[in-house]
């Protein structure tokens, strides 16, 4: 082979290489921004875990991007069945399930299930307290001592243990950095390692005419 086809030879050759890693790059990049298109809670009313001493009327939820209108779902359960009243309301991000009047005091689940835009359905449940104080008695019973002492009320120690939501847009922000990151650093091997092949073709096409 003359050295005219031999330089062409390593000109496909590099070429195809660069190719190659480009489109292993693109590919990163394209699974590492895909895998952050999911909805992810960032808050909720009741709090998870929390007790509240007013009866609550709705709950809340609220996600780091818009929901999809259909499949959302919100069922909230107590000790006497569901309390969940009317259709699930979904606003942008929003999530909002509407509650019967006058819960009774006890604890709450609050089971949820709803889709994302690009399809992908996000669901978990979640625990509040209900802990309002009782109505204040009347003048002939206040009257009338009490030889048993009254249970002290639980709210401010379950309060105190209450947790919340992780906010999982941080977490999925950071792992939208490390993914990003990743794959920019698979593009700058791509490049040096072009570089490298194109300066390896060049001194081979240099030595063709000597040998």
């Amino acid at each position: 082979m003359d050295s005219e086809g031999k330089r062409r030879v390593i000109r496909i050759g590099v070429w195809v290489a660069i190719l190659g890693l480009l489109l292993g790059v693109l590919s990163s990049i394209i699974m590492a921004t895909g895998a952050d298109a999911h909805a992810a809670l960032k808050s909720i009313s009741p709090k998870d875990g929390s007790s509240v001493s007013t009866t609550p009327t709705q709950v809340v939820l609220t996600f780091n991007e818009p929901i999809s209108t259909s499949f959302a779902t919100v069922t909230v359960t107590g000790a006497d069945g569901v309390v969940s009243a009317g259709k699930t309301v979904v606003d942008g991000g929003t999530v909002t399930q509407a509650l019967a009047p006058d819960l009774a005091n006890g604890r709450y689940t609050v089971t949820y299930r709803v889709v994302s835009e690009d399809g992908h359905p996000v669901s978990d449940r979640t625990t509040f307290t209900v802990a309002a104080a009782t109505s204040t008695p009347s003048a002939s019973e206040t009257s009338v001592p009490s030889a048993t002492p009254l249970p002290a009320t639980p709210s401010a120690s379950r309060s105190s243990a209450a947790s919340t939501v992780p906010d999982d847009a941080d977490a999925a922000g950071s792992g939208r950095g490390l993914r990003i990151g990743l794959a920019v650093g698979v593009a700058a091997l791509a490049l040096a390692g072009g570089t490298a092949l194109v300066a390896s073709g060049r001194r081979q096409s240099g030595r063709d005419p000597g040998e």
